[in-house]
């Protein structure tokens, strides 16, 4: 789609001195915030003269989103203060990406409710713009427009030499100074000693030549790229120069369409082709049919050329009509956890966050707290505490924004019976018509995720079935005590807040109203026996990473029954205080739906989750394979049996990288030495690593060429990760970034993969960042 016209920003433009809250020891103070002349950047300045320009700007490309309220940290510090306390109404704060690749918050509160109207609706009118800016695919000129606004250092409107080797060194490109004097000084036609935009526009084409591109666009004109994708390579690894002649070729759109239907596996007419082709060109292009080497180099930089399925992560494609319980549910461990779980902060802005990250499962931790009012944090240690009002009423606002499909509340209720009646009439008179307690369908199943759009549903403890029967075991609450102990500073004077740490050894009775509206309940496991002839379907259980680990290796078939019919719900080591995570594929493998991770930590495991949960549109559901669900189909992930059907082996070239920022965002030092590694996750005999040789100094266009060769028994429990380092030869190799794809989402031919930060965020650079492979189904 072409880009969006900016919004109004009168407001941002004048300016305001607005209250800013300090993310350190300074407490709330003023600062004077404005809009940059391009409409890309919040700024205001600092009286500390430690902090540099990236530090008080806030780059809009990077922005996720604005809420209202006072739902993050540094609110959560300063709720006592003067300045803050009692004008939830007046403020809001901006999560972003910053220049290090940390997820932070600008967090403002506002003079007068005017002041908040107006820069709440320009602020989220102009995110929202920078968004759909970015689904626009004109990468060209996107990067064009970042590059100037951030290289334009003094903001007059040109570029000096100065700025422009800043910029070359900031874009990783190894260049001897004179030579960019020579390309600067050709550029700069009326020797001003400055660079306009337009002068600028030049200036990045000629640093920006893709001779990885031109050697398949080379391989294309010559017809060699039909014979098979080693001819590319070997145009890519030639020391002698392709002919630039090519570059001004002009191709039919009979061999653009070859391109696509024989190395590409694309299902179209030749008409369609045409048409392609037609929507390709720019402005100042004639409307025909045929194919110039700008078109195609912007073709296999777009969306449409991903290497993850665009129908995959675009759009809900999946049947949604079956079992809750032959999906896999994208859930969070501990939702309310900012950073550790013994002394770390909570926040309901970690619940806006994971929802709005299309998470459908988050875990309240609820206790007695203080005037009748239930509060949620980890029992038994010094996490912060938060309302559990407050987080009721964050996902009555925010569970349904990216993703139509159902959420789940799962409890673990340490309350007693009359806070449990408050939390039950929260629910009610916040969720409203949201919160449902659904019948079980034909045959006993589970309601399917279509039935329940929109809808809220609570998984939590029940009363007894009978009133003999023991109330369950809470093995998460001993975990939880067992850390907490062992972890305990013997000496540092503070404990544990009251309430919790008195709990009674025999657990409160469930107060009727909190059981009447719960749908799934919670159950300790007995047996699998006890599983598939006597629990109905809403019955589930929860299993601690050790016991998961256990199950695993002994009746992993027998848990794969489990979860055609129940669903059971995975959650971390109590010893795992850092809020680190365990390996999901696992769990993943043998059909556990709700497998609940530390979404605040990043790092491999959520890596994995974040590329598997971006299939089948976001929506936070996907649908198990055959064998996970259908009955009467033993299965196995180590013995088997393994359908032919899900049998894959495919080679991955790795071509090239483009654009690979330097680590933690820096802007200076030494140009990276970047290498990938190339890794299958799924099954155990599926499991493979690579890597690829290091290419020195060379972070903007290194070529690699290399290929390895996988081979999968199970194509549906299988994901592609793909990890960018920067080799270190004295110390660790520095993360760049990533990106995971479904085995069952990945496309043939030469596509391009686009990288994530270390936190999983595609803004600032990550904009730009990508790999050109070659993907060959054999």
């Amino acid at each position: 789609p072409p880009a969006p016209a900016p919004p109004s920003t009168v407001s941002l433009s004048r300016g305001a001195s607005l209250l800013k809250l300090g993310r350190g020891y300074m407490g709330p103070h003023k600062r004077t915030f404005i809009l940059n002349k391009e409409a890309s950047a919040i700024t205001w300045k600092s009286t500390s003269p430690m902090k540099g320009a990236n530090s008080t700007r806030v780059d809009l490309t990077s922005v996720t989103r604005v809420t209202k309220g006072q739902s993050t940290i540094p609110f959560v510090k300063n709720a006592n203060n003067a300045l803050v306390k009692g004008k939830e109404s007046l403020s809001f704060s901006v999560v972003y990406e910053d220049y290090r690749g940390v997820e932070t918050t600008l967090d403002i509160v506002c003079d007068n409710q005017e002041q908040f109207d107006s820069w709440f609706s320009e602020l989220t009118g102009l995110v929202k713009y920078h968004m759909q800016n970015k689904a626009s695919d004109d990468r060209v000129r996107r990067f064009a427009q970042r590059q100037w606004s951030l290289a334009d250092a003094d903001a007059d409107g040109l570029l000096s030499f100065k700025e422009v080797l800043a910029l070359v060194q900031k874009l990783n490109i190894d260049l001897d100074r004179g030579y960019v004097q020579k390309i600067f000084d050709e550029i700069d036609a009326d020797n001003s000693g400055n660079l306009d935009y337009i002068e600028f526009q030049a200036l990045l084409d000629e640093l920006s030549k893709r001779e990885d591109v031109y050697a398949v666009w080379y391989a294309l004109c010559t017809g060699a790229i039909f014979t098979g994708h080693r001819s590319v390579n070997s145009y890519m690894s030639s020391s002698k120069p392709i002919p630039s002649s090519y570059k001004s070729m002009a191709l039919p759109a009979e061999t653009f369409h070859r391109f696509l239907t024989e190395v590409q596996k694309v299902e179209q007419t030749l008409e369609q082709t045409k048409l392609k082709i037609e929507a390709m060109k720019g402005e100042d292009e004639e409307r025909d049919t045929q194919l110039r080497f700008s078109n195609f180099r912007d073709y296999l930089s777009s969306s449409e050329n991903a290497a993850y399925a665009v129908e995959c992560s675009t759009a809900t494609y999946q049947d949604m009509e079956q079992p809750l319980s032959h999906y896999w549910c994208a859930s969070s461990h501990n939702t309310y956890c900012e950073s550790d779980q013994l002394k770390g902060y909570s926040s309901v802005n970690r619940y806006i966050n994971d929802l709005t990250k299309g998470c459908r499962c988050v875990e309240l931790d609820c206790w007695d707290g203080p005037k009748n009012e239930p509060i949620i944090f980890h029992g038994h240690t010094l996490t912060g505490q938060i309302k559990f009002k407050d987080v009721i009423t964050a996902i009555k606002e925010y569970a349904f924004l990216q993703s139509e499909y159902p959420i789940i509340l799962s409890f673990e209720n340490h309350c007693s019976i009359p806070q449990q009646k408050v939390m039950a009439s929260y629910c009610k008179s916040i969720l409203g018509k949201m919160l449902v307690v659904p019948e079980l369908a034909e045959g006993g199943r589970l309601p399917s995720p279509e039935a329940l759009k929109n809808k809220v549903i609570i998984k939590a403890k029940k009363l007894p079935k009978k009133a003999d029967e023991e109330e369950p075991i809470d093995e998460d609450l001993e975990e939880q005590k067992k850390a907490a102990e062992s972890t305990k500073p013997k000496d540092d004077g503070e404990a544990p807040p009251p309430g919790p740490a008195k709990e009674k050894k025999k657990k409160p009775k469930v107060a009727k109203e909190l059981h009447d509206i719960t749908f799934l309940s919670g159950v300790h496991f007995k047996s699998w026996f006890q599983s598939a002839n006597e629990a109905l379907a809403n019955e589930m259980s929860s299993f601690s990473e050790p016991k998961t680990e256990k199950f695993i290796k002994s009746s992993a078939a027998e848990w794969v029954e489990y979860n055609k019919k129940q669903m059971s719900r995975i959650y971390p080591a109590g010893v795992r205080i850092d809020s680190s995570n365990y390996n999901p594929v696992p769990s993943w493998n043998v059909g556990s739906q709700i497998v609940a991770l530390n979404y605040q930590t990043s790092c491999l495991q959520m890596h994995l989750n974040d590329g598997k949960y971006l299939d089948n549109g976001g929506c936070g559901y996907v649908l198990k394979p055959a064998v996970l669900r259908s009955p009467g189909v033993s299965f196995d992930p180590v013995a088997g049996p393994f359908p032919r059907e899900e049998q894959l082996d495919f080679d991955v070239e790795v071509m090239s990288a483009h654009q690979l920022p330097k680590p933690n965002g820096a802007q200076k030092g030494e140009v990276i030495d970047p290498y990938v590694k190339v890794e299958l996750y799924g099954i155990p005999a599926d499991q493979r690593n690579c890597m690829t040789r290091v290419i020195d100094n060379n972070g903007f266009n290194p070529i690699f060429n290399e290929t390895f060769t996988f081979r999968a028994k199970m194509k549906s429990l299988g994901l592609l990760y793909f990890a960018v380092y920067d080799s270190d030869q004295f110390d660790a190799d520095d993360f760049i970034g990533y990106a995971t794809i479904p085995l069952t989402c990945l496309k043939e031919g030469i596509r391009k993969v686009d990288l994530r930060s270390w936190n999983g965020n595609n803004s600032g650079e990550f904009q730009f960042c990508s790999l050109l492979v070659n993907i060959t189904f054999k």
